[in-house]
């Protein structure tokens, strides 16, 4: 067995048929092993249809919590305790209607992470361990290899050598993020205790995980299993910059990339899926 893993999975399965179609692109011509079902969005049901013809792609339930803006979602919460007490019948019940699709869920996450709030996590693993679900991401890890990634191209600028991309990722937002998220760990992962909780990278390039900085990556995963996830699309409104829910044409080349399956067999990385 290999001392790298990695997970790929890609997000908001079922919110549109050019996602789904992405999704199943990036499957059977990728490197794509799970994606993340939104039981409530309008092409759920055919997302479903589809994964039940693709036995080598994992499903797992991507929990809506919020629509936009996490963070004053999050503050919100802190302070709201009737919300509190809703959150865990909210989850429950798309856990449920994940369930009466007919698939088993190979792993839980959510939109914008906001199963890791502190608020909610525990509610989180309650539901994990009573449906069963094995595996819970955690956005984590990737702060240093991001910060890496952008001072390269901000080196190129300065010395006039060639820029991976037109401007590098500004620096303080992820910063920002980092912390957050981090804060947020420490309230919440010692919880977990008998439940995976897998190492997840995306979260500072979500939109924006191009085939470059997806090498970049790979070349300094850590020992263990790993998780990239993405948002890939063929919407037309995804071509170039990402939408303002991460979605983007550029993380379905990623998936498809043969450079970046080149990197996987150069670095010993073994990739996992739900066939395994």
């Amino acid at each position: 067995m290999s001392p790298r893993q990695l997970v790929t999975t890609a997000d908001d399965f079922g919110v549109s048929p050019e996602v789904n179609a992405a999704v199943l692109q990036a499957n059977r011509d990728g490197v794509l092993g799970f994606a993340s079902l939104m039981v409530d969005a309008p092409a759920a049901e055919e997302a479903t249809k589809a994964a039940r013809l693709c036995p080598g792609l994992g499903v797992g339930v991507h929990l809506v919590l919020c629509e936009s803006d996490p963070a004053a979602w999050g503050l919100r919460l802190l302070g709201d305790s009737q919300a509190r007490g809703e959150i865990e019948a909210l989850m429950c019940g798309q856990i449920m209607r994940f369930l009466a699709l007919g698939l088993a869920p190979t792993h839980l996450d959510s939109h914008f992470n906001a199963h890791v709030h502190p608020a909610v996590f525990p509610a989180v693993l309650r539901l994990a361990r009573r449906f069963g679900i094995p595996r819970i991401r955690w956005p984590a890890g990737e702060l240093g290899p991001s910060l890496a990634y952008a001072f390269a191209d901000w080196r190129a600028l300065v010395t006039g050598s060639p820029v991976r991309n037109q401007s590098p990722a500004p620096i303080m937002p992820q910063l920002l993020l980092s912390c957050a998220y981090g804060a947020l760990g420490l309230a919440s992962r010692r919880q977990a205790r008998d439940l995976s909780l897998t190492r997840a990278f995306g979260m500072l390039h979500s939109g924006m995980m191009t085939e470059d900085y997806v090498i970049w990556l790979l070349r300094r995963l850590p020992q263990g299993v790993s998780e990239i996830y993405f948002h890939p699309s063929l919407e037309t409104a995804c071509d170039g910059e990402p939408t303002p829910t991460h979605r983007s044409s550029t993380e379905l080349s990623a998936l498809i990339s043969p450079r970046v399956r080149q990197t996987l067999q150069e670095e010993g990385i073994q990739l996992l899926s739900a066939a395994r």
